[in-house]
């Protein structure tokens, strides 16, 4: 379980996910708590140790460029 802290108030989940403007914390598929549209990330501490989660789309739409770079590479080419 991670530990999220923000004015003072200690939040849990499995899962703590940041992306460019939200924080959100998820146990299995469940969102648990969500802090949007965040402009200083500095007062969001995880606790001692512990390393935000990867946004799931955010992989996937990584994953789907380094496939078409290499793809494109094979060819000789852009797609």
């Amino acid at each position: 379980m991670k530990a999220l802290t923000f004015s003072g108030e200690q939040y849990q989940a499995e899962r703590i996910v940041k992306t460019d403007t939200d924080i959100i914390g998820y146990n299995g598929n469940t969102e648990v708590f969500l802090f949007r549209g965040i402009s200083d990330f500095t007062q969001f501490q995880l606790a001692e140790g512990q390393e935000w989660d990867i946004d799931p789309e955010a992989e996937k739409d990584q994953r789907i460029a380094d496939l078409e770079f290499a793809l494109a590479e094979i060819l000789g080419g852009g797609i």
